[in-house]
């Protein structure tokens, strides 16, 4: 059984146009330039507000929904990366935000990605952090990672019991430190700080409704994507560990090439976790123009 989410996670909500209920919470500036994060995978709104002191003093105000099925967002069967996008324009139609920035962590990348090739003229800026890349690239070598992509390749059914297997693993601080292993994992760790702390309530929060919409998310990473990394026209930036294990150097030198004049930046002797933790001021203040 996954054990209970932070209880005292901030969650606002919205209804979508076809009656679903997207959860959401803001962190950073309340004033400041608007920019959607995309959490990973598993995840929820909660990782939104790693960095938030940074992005606070970046004027960055910053809007986390959950993905549907993740944390308190209603479920959506058979859903997609144009889906996700339409959902994002709606919360932000919501908001009254017109243009904003979005940043994607890890498994939360491609789905930045899709709302800047699928609603352009929102999207302001895209950065990618620790993202995974488009079918074909390195998963990295955790055999445990890449068993799970190959079942959820075929159906969210195949990845199941895998997916069951990882929800087990949030059981314990132990046990999620070494399911993270890392170059990094010292920022992963609950025992050892802050971050450690946020990560480990927001996957419990994202696994908060089962392991079948996880397995679900899977399936759309790693299956065949609904848009072209060449048709994502707004700026875009790569932001990745060069020792990041989960999703190796490659998968952003992939994603870097693939969209036209995108930039790559890379941090030496970090993993999976520090350019989401320690450099959100830098991510954040690009992805919102408030910072070069």
């Amino acid at each position: 059984m996954v054990p209970d989410s932070r209880e005292d996670a901030p969650t606002d909500e919205v209804e979508l146009p076809d009656g679903r209920t997207l959860a959401y919470a803001t962190y950073g500036d309340p004033d400041g330039a608007p920019v959607v994060f995309c959490h990973g995978t598993p995840g929820s709104r909660i990782s939104g507000q790693l960095g938030a002191d940074a992005t606070a003093e970046a004027g960055v105000r910053v809007i986390a929904p959950d993905r549907p099925g993740f944390g308190a967002s209603d479920r959506q069967p058979g859903r997609t990366f144009a889906d996700w996008a339409g959902d994002v324009a709606a919360l932000t139609d919501e908001l009254g935000v017109e243009e904003y920035g979005v940043v994607g962590f890890s498994g939360g990348g491609p789905y930045a990605l899709a709302c800047a090739a699928h609603t352009p003229g929102r999207v302001s800026r895209c950065a990618v952090v620790s993202g995974v890349g488009p079918p074909g690239s390195e998963r990295g070598d955790l055999g445990f990672g890449r068993a799970l992509a190959s079942a959820s390749k075929v159906s969210p059914q195949f990845g199941r019991p895998l997916v069951w297997l990882m929800a087990r693993a949030v059981a314990s601080a132990d046990s999620f430190t070494d399911v993270v292993g890392d170059a990094d994992a010292d920022l992963a760790d609950p025992r050892r700080g802050e971050s450690g702390r946020v990560l480990l309530a927001d996957f419990r929060e994202g696994l908060r409704q089962g392991t079948t919409p996880l397995a679900t998310d899977y399936s759309v990473l790693y299956g065949d994507w609904d848009f072209d990394l060449a048709d994502v026209t707004v700026p875009t930036r790569v932001f990745h560990g060069r020792e990041d294990a989960n999703v190796p150097l490659a998968a952003g030198e992939r994603v870097a090439s693939a969209v036209p004049d995108a930039d790559l930046a890379v941090y030496e002797n970090a993993g999976h976790f520090r350019p989401i933790v320690e450099e959100a001021r830098d991510v954040y203040g690009w992805a919102a123009e408030t910072e070069a």
